[in-house]
């Protein structure tokens, strides 16, 4: 009985702390492991992502297309290297990529990005390609200076890249 109680216990703290829809961490998630995810003498890239026109989608296509749309986007941003992905709300994505130092590393991995998403299927969606926008901050040392300013540089860094009409990625 002691086990079923266990059991059941570790799957409440993983639905509460993972997206129900895509299996990403969500918010309260990322928040609370922030800390076991960072590596105090660590540097890397903050991303925020968010899918292009991804309301249009749900509107043109219905809400459980949009829904294969986000997961299919998930699951191709945890394929980025040495990263922890977390889903923020709706369309809008946090990666946290440890140990990528030069801009060149994250260029190829965002590459790798572009390319997977691309070959996203969804025959809902007919021809419809998938394409996003992406604010990369590069950040070293204290976890506080990334949870106090380089989420917001990155946050900004993306709105930057939809002001572009989208199917961009600005790093700073």
């Amino acid at each position: 009985m002691i086990q079923v109680e266990e059991s059941y216990l570790n799957h409440l703290i993983y639905i509460s702390e993972h997206d129900v829809l895509t299996g990403v961490l969500n918010r309260y998630g990322l928040k609370k492991r922030i800390h076991e995810l960072f590596n105090p003498d660590g540097e890397g890239y903050l991303c925020v992502v968010d899918i292009d026109d991804f309301k249009a989608i749900n509107d043109a296509y219905g809400h459980m297309t949009g829904d294969l749309v986000l997961k299919a986007f998930g699951k191709s941003l945890c394929a980025i290297r040495n990263s922890s992905v977390a889903r923020l709300g709706g369309d809008e994505f946090f990666v946290f990529v440890n140990g990528i130092k030069e801009e060149e590393e994250i260029r190829k991995e965002i590459k790798a990005l572009e390319d997977r998403v691309n070959a996203i299927v969804i025959p809902e969606l007919g021809n419809l390609k998938i394409t996003f926008s992406m604010g990369a901050h590069y950040f070293k040392g204290d976890i506080e200076e990334v949870k106090a300013i380089a989420y917001g540089k990155a946050d900004k860094l993306c709105y930057e890249s939809k002001k572009k009409e989208g199917n961009s990625v600005t790093i700073g």
